[in-house]
């Protein structure tokens, strides 16, 4: 367990790496193929002889019970092409991967890793073997966390850096007593081991600064490398006000146990910085007031209630006739006060909690849990939800996962009416959720066109406590695990068809295929990650990008897969192909390419403006402030002015320029019954959410006819009764 007593940094929050949670670092990248399980070199020794040669790296064997997840049935048997030369594919030696780290020096080196590689001749026929999985390299790294600075002056896509400075070891000795010169054999490591890895304790967001500092002195706590993070905490409405920055390493002591391979802590002083920094987040400048701030609850345009203050505490249970107990929980408490007309404001407590969880193996997990008190009628916790989950809730900054799974657990709760809640996807800031390496990423790979793969090492055996001295946790043993999760742009471009036109699968868009169709999409290693799926349509034009077909045998083992395939994508009907007022066919467009569109419209738009009429727009604006101001402007004035007035006229142009955009690039159209075939029993779309119903009628001669209607939302009066989707524009279908 954590001595909290020694978290003396003043860092936001402490993180210590033990040499073997260094190890499977290195592992988790190597299941990847990032380290290559083997490689290729050739040249001449110092005799000027040919050599030509394959290099085996063995994990170790206890890796085969380490992993998370069933190995790749296309890697296994195949992990080196040379398995009748060299059979060993995991080592038989004990020190196998084995990580020391190393006092500073002016050499670079970090740690030292030990690996006993088998060593394939090349030039003879057959191949034949040199050496199998018995003598040792020593690999001196260089290991440094990297990031890279941003024009806010914050620190993002943190990544470890490592590098191979040194080799010495029996293998080395023995090589270059045969002739081969040591920097061949130093060179042959560095393509197999330099490299950047992520790290991810930002959770792809931002931080203010990351230092690191090492412990050797091993009768205070085990071999480790401190990483010191602090956050980006708000401590104003402006983005640029943040709480200075702090801490100093120098100060750190080593909380590591002997028996731990990690550990984590901050102290309760984050509790109140934290709880400041999602107060702010939430600051709205009064339209009567410039300058001052007030902190409103908003459904859409319109102020429906009041945030009075946020905590972050320590849960602390009191049982009658018992002593009040912690029970390793944190909350996060949103106090405020929700208006309703003609009625008295009642006062509310959404309480977020952080619970720990067990799984196998003592693997630590936190579930996202809430609880809420109203002082009056639990009539309104469906209309309070849908505002705290649109509004509050993603300005806190709060991670997607941890959004995510607050949102299904309130769903399931408060019912269906919740799912169309909007939550944000791209968060600014790193979260202090995105800082616990219980599961931290190692890499993201795209083995697949729909989906990503984060593969990461997480931690079993695991003590965890959270108290009014702090939070903390660390572990005794590791794992490699990972974790799918589905493109958040993947939208239904298209159907296909069988010889009797009934639909028989769907092709979906998928972003960002072209940087990985050589590497992730067909490379095999042991944590790869993919599922069976038809054809790769290439790119058309500025239109189309990347597509994927699949049936829906396909799609259904993705969905059962879970975290695989997003369902219930949004579309809206566009227009509507009508004969003798009867809907044949509609076109639909995802909301997702809607936003997509929308905005590439305006940057289009942007872009012509300032080429063609930039000069005039410039001359106008210098012309204008030269009256107002009684001088001439600088430079920034001008620019100021000029960018304004492509706005004005970007905002004139666009809605006749995205009509064109959306006309080039719809292509969805079915029939009604075969929309609500796909959003009833598929449940993969819904065409028209909170607008349009599925009713089904049955004709004089028995047929059962499927079809859209508009329906009116009860709570929201004045709403058009009118069967909205014959008043849509017409097309006709191909």
């Amino acid at each position: 367990m954590v001595d909290i007593s020694k978290v003396t940094s003043g860092f936001d929050v402490e993180f210590l790496m033990g040499e073997d949670y260094i190890r499977y670092l290195l592992l988790a990248a190597l299941e990847t193929g990032s380290i290559p399980w083997w490689s290729e070199s050739h040249g001449f020794n110092d005799a000027g002889d040919p050599h030509h040669i394959a290099t085996i790296i063995h994990p170790p064997s206890e890796l085969q019970d380490r992993r998370l997840y069933d190995v790749n049935p296309e890697f296994e048997g195949r992990e080196h092409p040379f398995q009748d030369v060299i059979a060993t594919v995991y080592s038989r030696q004990d020190t196998e991967f084995q990580v020391t780290i190393q006092p500073d020096d002016a050499s670079g080196v970090d740690i030292v890793v030990r690996v006993f590689p088998s060593v394939v001749d090349l030039r003879s026929t057959p191949p034949g073997a040199l050496i199998e999985n018995r003598l040792s390299i020593d690999l001196h790294i260089g290991l440094d966390v990297v990031s890279e600075t941003r024009a806010d002056g914050l620190l993002g896509n943190i990544g470890l850096q490592l590098v191979v400075i040194d080799v010495s070891g029996q293998l080395v000795e023995a090589a270059t007593s045969l002739g081969n010169d040591r920097e061949t054999i130093l060179a042959d490591m560095k393509r197999q081991i330099d490299r950047r890895v992520p790290f991810a304790l930002s959770g792809g967001g931002a931080l203010q600064r990351v230092v690191t500092h090492k412990f050797l002195d091993e009768t205070e706590g085990a071999r480790a490398i401190g990483v010191f993070v602090n956050l980006a905490l708000r401590t104003g409405p402006a983005s640029t006000d943040l709480v200075p920055d702090r801490g100093d390493a120098t100060l750190a002591q080593n909380f590591l146990n002997a028996q731990a391979t990690m550990a984590f802590a901050f102290t309760a002083d984050l509790y109140g910085r934290l709880a400041d920094d999602f107060k702010w987040k939430l600051a709205v400048e009064k339209s009567d007031a410039t300058g001052q701030f007030h902190f409103p609850l908003m459904d859409g345009s319109q102020q429906v209630g009041t945030i009075k203050g946020i905590a972050v505490y320590a849960e602390r249970v009191v049982a009658q006739g018992q002593p009040a107990h912690f029970t390793n929980v944190l909350v996060i408490d949103i106090h405020g006060e929700y208006a309703i007309d003609n009625f008295f404001d009642p006062d509310f407590h959404l309480r977020i909690r952080l619970v720990p969880k067990f799984g196998a193996n003592g693997l630590l997990d936190f579930d996202i849990d809430f609880d809420l008190s109203f002082s009056a009628l639990t009539q309104i916790l469906t209309v309070f939800f849908t505002v705290a989950l649109s509004f509050v809730l993603p300005k806190l900054g709060l991670s997607l996962l941890f959004l995510s799974m607050l949102t299904f657990k309130i769903i399931e709760r408060v019912g269906e009416s919740m799912a169309g809640a909007a939550i944000q996807a791209e968060l600014d800031r790193s979260s202090f959720l995105d800082t616990l390496p219980h599961k931290l990423l190692v890499e993201q790979r795209r083995w697949d066109p729909l989906y990503s793969t984060l593969h990461r090492v997480e931690i079993g055996e695991a003590n965890q406590r959270v108290d009014d001295a702090g939070f903390a946790f660390d572990a005794a043993r590791l794992f490699v695990g990972k974790k799918t999760v589905p493109l958040t742009n993947m939208v239904i471009r298209s159907e296909t068809r069988d010889a009797a036109g009934v639909i028989d699968g769907l092709v979906y868009r998928a972003d960002g295929i072209g940087p990985v169709l050589d590497t992730d999409l067909i490379g095999v290693f042991a944590a790869a990650d993919r599922m069976p799926r038809g054809d790769l349509l290439p790119p058309e034009g500025d239109v189309e990008n990347h597509r994927v077909r699949l049936s829906f045998d396909q799609i259904g083992a993705r969905t059962a897969a879970l975290d695989r395939h997003l369902t219930g994508i949004d579309y809206r009907p566009r227009k509507v192909e009508v004969e003798n007022n009867q809907i044949l066919h509609i076109l639909a467009l995802s909301d997702i390419e809607l936003g997509e569109i929308s905005q590439l419209s305006r940057d289009r738009l942007r872009r012509e403006i300032r080429r063609d009429r930039g000069a005039a727009l410039r001359t106008q604006a210098i012309v204008a402030l030269t009256t107002e101001l009684g001088r001439a402007p600088d430079e920034a004035e001008i620019a100021a002015r000029l960018n304004a007035l492509i706005e004005r006229e970007v905002d004139v142009a666009f809605p006749s320029r995205l009509e064109r955009e959306l006309d080039a690039r719809m292509a969805f159209n079915l029939e009604p019954h075969e929309f609500a075939a796909l959003q009833r029993q598929r449940k993969l779309l819904v065409l028209g959410r909170n607008h349009l119903v599925i009713r089904t009628m049955r004709r004089s001669g028995g047929d059962r006819v499927t079809y859209y209607r508009d329906y009116e939302r009860p709570f929201e009066p004045n709403t058009d009764k009118r069967d909205n989707l014959m008043s849509l524009p017409r097309y006709r279908s191909g």
